[in-house]
């Protein structure tokens, strides 16, 4: 939970400066991508490059069904309204999606007790063999830092990212046009790989430990979070700036999206994963940026 909040400050960040320069496509879009490049390409690496290194790898299936549920939950959310804005005016979609936006955070507050709380056991780490439960004891060594350290190099970092990503919204109107990209390309692939960098490498490092648990955590959770926490966010931020943030992602959008997840639910019901659904999960990635690659 924690690697997930750290790593989406980032896109709350990106967002607030997006949305002071009237980007709201791609906001949007960098949503979207920020969901899929966790749930297809984060997720796919780990499973790919933990399954050559593993036969195969066990996680809690619990924990994955209640997360695949929640993601579904948040499809609904974004598709009922992309599918009705050709049917209402402007003023009433944004009144729904303000409206949506309340209920996908009470739903963030639910999961946050759910998983903390009353039902902790969904998300602990699955039985491993003794040898791999030996080997993760070698590779567990803590490094101790004072709260007050933390802290401050969290806030310092912040800081940093914060003047990176407005110097980073800010081009994207020149890169566009230099390199004749579309807004969705950059708002679905090149933003979302760049914002989410640091979590990826540590999925894909701690799968290669076989702690598929705490790979889930950060891959699916960091998406899960985005959906239930960060997007409501973007859509109450809008609404505080005076901007016409909303729910309506467009048809291929909110098609991409459902496909996505319920793929992502399908191959990890089982709480097993191995290469060949890593290969997977980066094939459906990649018809994804030649999707828009091509818009």
């Amino acid at each position: 939970l924690l690697n997930a909040s750290f790593g989406n400050a980032v896109e709350m960040i990106l967002a607030i400066f997006a949305l002071q320069e009237g980007l709201v496509s791609v906001v949007q879009t960098s949503l979207l991508g920020s969901i899929l490049s966790n749930l297809l390409l984060v997720l796919g690496m780990c499973f790919f490059f933990g399954g050559i290194k593993f036969h195969d790898q066990k996680y809690n299936p619990m924990g994955a069904r209640i997360q695949s549920g929640l993601l579904l939950t948040s499809c609904m959310a974004i598709i009922v309204p992309s599918l009705i804005g050709s049917r209402h005016s402007e003023e009433e979609l944004i009144a729904l999606s303000r409206g949506t936006a309340i209920a996908l955070g009470a739903i963030y507050v639910g999961f946050v007790g759910f998983q903390l709380i009353t039902h902790k056991d969904y998300f602990l780490a699955a039985s491993r063999c003794e040898s791999n439960w030996k080997e993760d004891e070698e590779d567990e060594v803590e490094l101790e830092m004072p709260p007050w350290l933390s802290t401050l190099l969290l806030f310092l970092i912040t800081l940093v990212i914060a003047a990176c990503s407005e110097g980073l919204v800010g081009s994207v109107e020149g890169l566009t046009e230099k390199c004749n990209l579309s807004e969705q390309f950059v708002g679905m692939i090149l933003l979302p790989i760049v914002g989410n960098a640091a979590e990826h490498l540590t999925a894909v490092t701690v799968a290669l430990k076989n702690k598929m648990d705490l790979s889930m955590g950060v891959a699916m959770g960091s998406s899960l979070q985005i959906a239930l926490l960060v997007v409501p966010f973007t859509v109450i931020a809008g609404w505080i700036m005076g901007v016409p943030m909303h729910l309506n992602f467009g048809p291929i959008g909110s098609g991409v999206l459902m496909s996505s997840v319920l793929i992502v639910g399908k191959l990890t019901a089982d709480g097993e994963s191995n290469y060949l659904e890593g290969a997977m999960l980066l094939g459906a990635y990649l018809l994804v940026a030649l999707t828009y690659s091509a818009l």
